[in-house]
């Protein structure tokens, strides 16, 4: 079984040791994740928006890529690629005013869009 685990958190997953002035609880939780799935002798790969740098904005060449269903860029194409191998995804994140992190959004728009499954059946030959 293959696991992805993204987490988005400012403070990266480096976080998780409760050290003064740089700690997450959203940290700790995606390290006890892993850990506990790492015991189970599950694979686990590891996606930190922000140590990845990660780019949630949906620019106006990323629209237009959109609409005509293009990549928008090599990064969200690995992401892509990565989440198609997964036999389970977990989302680990701050609720923060009520909402999830803009970064996890911007994520979800861009990785899980319809252009990227269309690509996808296109490139199987599957049309829909």
């Amino acid at each position: 079984m293959k696991t992805i685990l993204i987490f988005d958190h400012p403070y990266t997953l480096a976080a998780s040791h409760n050290q003064p002035h740089f700690r997450s609880y959203s940290a700790a939780v995606a390290q006890k994740v892993i850990d506990h799935l790492h015991q189970k002798n599950i694979n686990v790969d590891i996606i930190d928006l922000h140590q990845d740098k990660f780019d949630p904005v949906m620019h106006a060449e990323d629209l237009n890529n959109w609409r005509t269903k293009r990549s928008l860029n090599s990064q969200v194409d690995h992401y892509f690629n990565q989440l198609l191998q997964a036999d389970q995804i977990i989302f680990v994140f701050p609720i923060w005013w009520e909402l999830m992190p803009a970064m996890t959004k911007g994520f979800i728009d861009k990785v899980l869009s319809v252009n990227y499954s269309a690509m996808n059946d296109r490139a199987s030959g599957n049309t829909k």
